[in-house]
């Protein structure tokens, strides 16, 4: 983990470390000037920007299956959300669900998260070799 966090600053990944981070900065400022509340510009700038940061931090991977696993771990999070809040409705325990943290968790790390694993997916294995 130590040598992927440097090599996001090295002189090959620095000039993309830099300019995802920035888009994303940018983005998710502009969203919050624009406003997310019932705003789908707003709300799609904001996933954009979060998907921006993640490639901001996997910007060096190079293999399709880095890409898969990422995909792959955020969607079984998402499944497994689904299923901690099914089983804490069937007991009735509803009050220990917070929709905010639900939503911010699903919406601003996982969603975007697919999203930029199955872009990743896609670029890479479509990249002649």
């Amino acid at each position: 983990m130590k040598n992927h966090f440097s090599s996001l600053l090295d002189p090959s990944h620095r000039w993309f470390t830099i300019s995802f981070f920035l888009a994303s900065v940018l983005l998710i400022i502009a969203s919050q000037v624009v406003g997310t509340t019932d705003n789908l510009p707003g709300i799609s700038m904001l996933l954009l920007g979060m998907v921006f940061l993640f490639y901001a931090i996997i910007n060096p991977w190079r293999k399709p299956a880095n890409y898969g696993i990422l995909a792959g771990v955020c969607l079984g999070l998402i499944a497994l959300t689904f299923l901690v809040i099914y089983l804490l409705s069937a007991v009735h325990k509803t009050e220990y669900i917070s929709e905010g943290m639900v939503m911010g968790f699903i919406g601003l790390i996982c969603i975007p998260g697919f999203v930029a694993g199955v872009s990743g997916i896609v670029f890479w294995a479509s990249r002649k070799k």
